[in-house]
C-alpha cells in the first residue's frame, strides 16, 4: 500500500513539474508576443508619421502650386483687358482718321476741277474745239462741284456721327475666338469693324506683333501650366500608390496582430487550465499522506493493549 502511494505521489510530481515547464514555456511565448506587439505598435506609429509627413508636403505643394496658377491666371485677365482696352482705343482712332481722310480728300476736289478746267481751257485755246465743247464745259464744272459738295456734307455727317457716338469702356464688344493652336481676340464694332481692317495696313503691325507677344505669351503659360498639372498628376498617383501599399502593409499588420491576439487568449486559457488542474493535483496527495499517518497511530496504539491483555 505505501508503495502504490509513494508511485502516485512520484506521478503527481512528475504531473507537476511537466506542468511547471509548460507554463513557463508559455510565459516566455506570452512575453515574446507582447513584445511583438510592441514591436508592431512602434512600426505602426512610425508608418504612421512617414504618412502623416508625406500627406502634408503633397498638400503644402499642392496648395503652393494652386496659388501660382491662381497669380498666372489672374495676370493673364489683366493683360487680356489691357489689350481690349488697347485694341478699342486702336479701332476708335483708325475710324476717326479714316472718316477724316475721306472727309479732307473731297475738299481738295475744287483744286483739282480749276486744274482740270485751266488743263481743257489751255487745250481748248490750243486744239481750238468747237463752241459745243465750250458750252459743256461748265455744265461738267458745276456737276463737278455739286458731287463734290454732296461727298463732303457725307462725310461731314459720318463724321459728327462718329464723335457723338460714344464706345463702351468695357469688353462686351469683345469676342471670343478659341482655336486648336492659339487664343486670338477680334473686335466686333457693330459693322465699322470690315472698314477698320481695310484702312488700318502699316500702323497695324505694331498692334498685330503684341497680338502675336500676347499668344506666344499664352503658349508658353498654357505648357507651363499643363507641365505643372502632369507633374501634380503623377505627385498624386505616386502618393495613391504609397498610400495603397501602406493600407496593404497596415491591413496585414492588423491580421498579424489579431493572430498574435489569438495566440495570446489560447495561451491564457492553457494557463489558467493548468493552473486549474494544479489545485486538485495538490488535495488528493494531502489525503494520502493524512491516511498513512493515522495508519501507523493506530498501529503504535494497538501493542499496548496486546500486552495488557496478556
Amino acid at each position: 500500500r505505501w508503495e502504490e502511494e509513494y508511485t502516485v505521489r512520484v506521478q503527481l510530481q512528475d504531473r507537476v513539474t511537466e506542468l511547471q515547464e509548460e507554463a513557463q514555456e508559455a510565459e516566455a511565448c506570452q512575453e515574446e508576443l507582447a513584445m511583438k506587439v510592441e514591436q508592431l505598435k512602434a512600426e505602426l506609429v512610425v508608418f504612421k508619421g512617414l504618412m502623416s509627413n508625406n500627406i502634408t508636403e503633397l498638400d503644402t505643394k499642392i496648395q503652393e502650386k494652386a496659388m501660382k496658377v491662381d497669380m498666372d491666371i489672374c495676370r493673364r485677365i489683366d493683360i487680356t483687358a489691357k489689350l481690349c482696352d488697347v485694341a478699342q482705343q486702336r479701332n476708335c482712332e483708325d475710324m476717326i482718321k479714316m472718316f477724316q481722310s475721306l472727309h479732307l480728300s473731297p475738299v481738295k476736289v475744287p483744286a483739282s476741277v480749276g486744274r482740270k478746267r485751266e488743263r481743257k481751257q489751255v487745250s481748248d485755246e490750243d486744239t481750238s474745239l468747237s463752241e459745243s465743247d465750250a458750252s459743256r464745259k461748265p455744265e461738267e464744272e458745276e456737276e463737278d462741284e455739286t458731287t463734290a459738295m454732296s461727298i463732303n456734307e457725307e462725310m461731314q455727317r459720318m463724321l459728327n456721327q462718329l464723335r457723338e457716338y460714344d464706345f463702351e469702356d468695357d469688353c462686351d464688344s469683345l469676342t471670343w475666338e478659341e482655336t486648336e493652336e492659339t487664343l486670338l481676340l477680334w473686335e466686333d464694332f457693330s459693322g465699322y469693324a470690315i472698314a477698320a481692317t481695310e484702312v488700318q495696313g502699316e500702323q497695324d503691325d505694331s498692334l498685330e506683333k503684341v497680338i502675336k507677344d500676347t499668344e506666344s505669351l499664352f503658349k508658353s503659360r498654357e505648357k507651363e501650366y499643363q507641365e505643372t498639372i502632369d507633374q501634380i498628376e503623377l505627385e498624386l498617383a505616386t502618393a495613391k500608390n504609397d498610400m495603397n501599399r501602406h493600407l496593404h502593409e497596415y491591413m496585414e499588420m492588423c491580421s498579424m496582430k489579431r493572430g498574435l491576439d489569438v495566440q495570446m487568449e489560447t495561451c491564457r486559457r492553457l494557463i489558467t487550465q493548468s493552473g486549474d488542474r494544479k489545485s486538485p493535483a495538490f488535495t488528493p496527495a494531502s489525503n494520502s499522506e493524512s491516511a498513512p499517518t493515522e495508519e501507523s497511530e493506530e498501529s503504535d496504539r494497538d501493542p499496548p493493549s496486546d500486552a495488557s491483555i496478556r
